[in-house]
């Protein structure tokens, strides 16, 4: 086994695992997508009150920024699901998640268009989150109230 392969046979073992996971970096890969060919548009908030003048230029700091968060939450996510082995794993991944959309969806009612996919983003996998953690909440309780003695 040669050390090259070693980095993408764990990638592949990672998604092997649990399918479902290559649906979420798909979705994930998706909104980065997203957020960097939406950054090519004009911000609406500067034309109208900043006269902003034409042509517009592409919002490379702000794409970048957005970007790069993607990632460090992308990160986070993996980091919690490849090392936590308890059931409060998903619990731990709302509360991450939440922390980026407040962050990031204080600044909606003037966001360019790139930050509105990110604050999408951040949105769609908080409600995921939040379903599978009531979900286990539910399944928590029942096993509780149908317990056999």
């Amino acid at each position: 086994m040669s050390a090259k392969n070693t980095p993408m046979k764990t990638v592949v073992s990672y998604f092997r695992s649990k399918p479902l996971r290559i649906v979420f970096a798909s979705v994930w890969a998706f909104f980065v997508g997203l957020i960097i060919t939406s950054g090519f548009g004009p911000h609406p908030y500067a034309l109208e009150m900043l006269d902003a003048p034409e042509p517009h230029a592409y919002a490379m700091g702000l794409v970048v920024t957005l970007v790069v968060a993607m990632l460090f939450h992308l990160s986070f996510l993996v980091t919690i699901d490849v090392y936590m082995r308890s059931q409060w794993k998903f619990f731990t991944m709302l509360i991450v998640t939440t922390f980026f959309l407040l962050f990031f969806g204080m600044m909606v009612i003037h966001a360019p268009a790139p930050l509105g996919w990110m604050i999408a983003w951040s949105f769609l996998s908080f409600l995921l989150f939040l379903v599978i953690c009531f979900c286990q909440a539910c399944l928590f309780f029942l096993r509780c109230v149908f317990r056999q003695p």
